[in-house]
């Protein structure tokens, strides 16, 4: 698996996980796109009112989305002037134990997260099925992400977000996505405090790639929801869109005649 590859799901781990707590995400039983906890907690949010703040942006940011149930996506990745576009779909849920994410890649590649369990199909790599990930730790980068899943609790990740924020700007009458008027608003968080909570230890060399502050431009609507994310983080510069908030298609895992135990060579 090339750089650019590794890279591409990384980074994605970092700004879905570290970034606005939206790969907490689930259906339920019923296969609904919320289940009965979170549609009572969501029915109590407090409806958007005018520009975010720092100090309720993610909250809102996250009843919004919770509300919504589902979202799909579309993602560029640019690393030593190569560039990765991906697109997938997301169903969100406050229980990170039972995450859904599916994203399609060039040449017939693709990921999805069911339940905490990660399948990677990447083409001839895996006879054209899909690899279960391990979680015994072997892999550095299975590791990571199985990690970050884990730690994928909304709480926690707020209080972080919230610990981290150095700087906070919002500017109105920003770009038109999908429609969508948007508030750009402008995110500088202090780097050591947004990685405290990963239980991967970071190493001094990484640190020093990633610099001092990260910072995130994230656009939104007047319902809160995401629209785009802008960042660029140790030379890998990202750009992630939003839309179908609400109706977005569902997530399932691969069935068994999908799946191989062969493992990926060069992973």
């Amino acid at each position: 698996m090339s750089t650019l590859w590794k890279r591409a799901l990384a980074t994605t781990t970092i700004a879905l996980v570290a970034g606005f707590g939206m790969t907490a995400c689930s259906t339920g039983d019923n296969g609904s796109t919320t289940t009965k906890s979170t549609q009572s907690q969501t029915e109590q949010a407090p409806k958007a009112s005018g520009v975010m703040t720092a100090d309720d942006f993610t909250q809102r940011m996250n009843d919004a989305q919770y509300k919504a149930g589902s979202a799909h996506f579309t993602q560029s990745t640019e690393v030593s002037g190569q560039k990765l576009e991906t697109s997938g779909d997301m169903v969100l849920n406050k229980d990170a134990a039972k995450m859904r994410m599916s994203m399609s890649m060039p040449r017939g590649m693709e990921i999805r997260i069911v339940d905490g369990e990660v399948y990677m199909n990447l083409g001839q790599l895996t006879e054209n099925k899909f690899f279960k990930a391990p979680k015994d730790g072997s892999n550095p980068i299975f590791a990571q992400l199985d990690q970050s899943l884990s730690q994928a609790d909304l709480g926690k990740q707020l209080e972080v977000f919230k610990a981290a924020l150095k700087d906070f700007k919002a500017d109105e009458g920003a770009d038109t996505i999908d429609g969508v008027k948007t508030t750009k608003y402008t995110l500088t968080l202090d780097t050591k405090k947004m990685l405290a909570s990963s239980a991967t230890e970071v190493p001094a060399e990484a640190l020093k790639q990633l610099g001092d502050t990260v910072t995130y431009e994230l656009y939104a609507g007047p319902d809160d929801l995401p629209r785009r994310m802008v960042m660029n983080m140790a030379g890998t510069a990202m750009t992630m869109d939003f839309s179908q908030w609400g109706s977005a298609a569902e997530v399932t895992a691969p069935s068994a005649d999908q799946i191989t135990d062969k493992a990926p060579a060069g992973l």
